[in-house]
């Protein structure tokens, strides 16, 4: 199953956002354009304009349209330069297949490419009737950096907690899945009942896509995944499975792991760390949790009507959960 696949029904929405993100992240000076085509295929799934879409479909089908592209465009916008970001933060050199773009350009391009971005998309959110978009989104983005910064803050620290380990990736990566069927759902009109669920569906699928994110990054096959794997152990950033094996795993295996990354050798030790990690169960036990947040978010779909996209929304779950890039 692919991403394709899943989103077959809502093919003419999603080309309506994509000629929305070309139109929002217009640059009028050629060499800028140029680098907004190249980055435009970071994003890649579309996933988090698709959950736009699919929300506003869940509850009222009928008021879905040129404000869902544009909301669309505007998420997928903020994600995408979040992603320009992400790789000068770490070291990245490869995204969907492409030279990341500090690589290709320098940190300062990258850095200001990002920000145009991030301006295009609250302008366009600024220029919608229903101002609510604007705030929230701004809030959304707030919460991401920080927890960016929360995430550079704690590399490095091996003994890092779980729970600040789930607060980081809910403020950097959930909170973007949670808005953008907060803002779908709530533009067709939605209660707010319809409102939450949907948001914490979102919520709950982007903890699962972050946490398996981060089993790629360690065992993925770089080939596949389609970007640069091994950062999180080059750069000793925790990851559930790491935070695992560390607290779990058996004790010799442990002492040589940390040895590793205490050295900076994570990278050049990834086979080791990969093996141990995987011999211990701790992968197992990251998809095991990725699997119980899909499940709470299915779960609170009970209070959406059944239709054609609140069944797309429970199957993009469960390819979340089975994905190899």
């Amino acid at each position: 199953m692919t991403t394709q696949d899943l989103l077959d029904e809502i093919a003419p929405d999603v080309a309506r956002v994509e000629n929305a993100i070309e139109r929002v992240a217009a640059a009028p000076a050629g060499y800028v354009q140029k680098l907004v085509e190249h980055v435009r295929g970071f994003g890649g799934k579309r996933l988090r304009p698709a959950m736009v879409l699919l929300s506003g479909r869940a509850v009222d089908p009928s008021r879905t349209g040129d404000v869902h592209a544009r909301l669309g465009a505007v998420v997928e916008l903020i994600h995408t330069a979040t992603l320009v970001h992400d790789d000068i933060l770490d070291g990245a050199l490869i995204r969907r297949g492409r030279e990341t773009l500090h690589r290709m350009e320098g940190h300062e391009i990258a850095v200001l490419l990002g920000d145009f971005l991030l301006a295009s998309a609250y302008a366009e959110a600024a220029s919608l009737s229903d101002r609510m978009a604007a705030e929230y989104l701004a809030h959304v983005t707030r919460s991401v950096c920080q927890g960016e910064m929360l995430q550079v803050h704690e590399r490095g620290n091996l003994d890092l907690a779980e729970g600040t380990y789930l607060e980081i990736i809910e403020k950097k990566t959930a909170i973007l899945y949670a808005a953008s069927c907060h803002v779908g759902a709530y533009y067709a009109g939605g209660s707010d009942g319809q409102v939450k669920a949907l948001a914490a569906y979102g919520c709950a699928l982007g903890m699962a896509f972050q946490v398996i994110d981060d089993v790629l990054d360690l065992v993925g096959d770089e080939a596949v995944v389609g970007k640069s794997l091994g950062t999180d152990l080059e750069r000793r950033k925790m990851t559930l499975p790491l935070i695992h094996f560390l607290r779990n795993g058996p004790s010799g295996d442990v002492a040589a792991v940390r040895a590793a990354l205490e050295s900076g050798r994570g990278r050049e030790e990834a086979p080791m760390i990969r093996a141990a990690v995987l011999r211990s169960g701790s992968v197992d036990a990251a998809r095991a949790r990725a699997e119980r947040f899909v499940a709470d978010g299915l779960a609170g779909l009970s209070v959406i009507p059944a239709s054609p996209a609140r069944g797309t929304l429970e199957r993009i779950a469960e390819y979340v959960l089975a994905r190899k890039k």
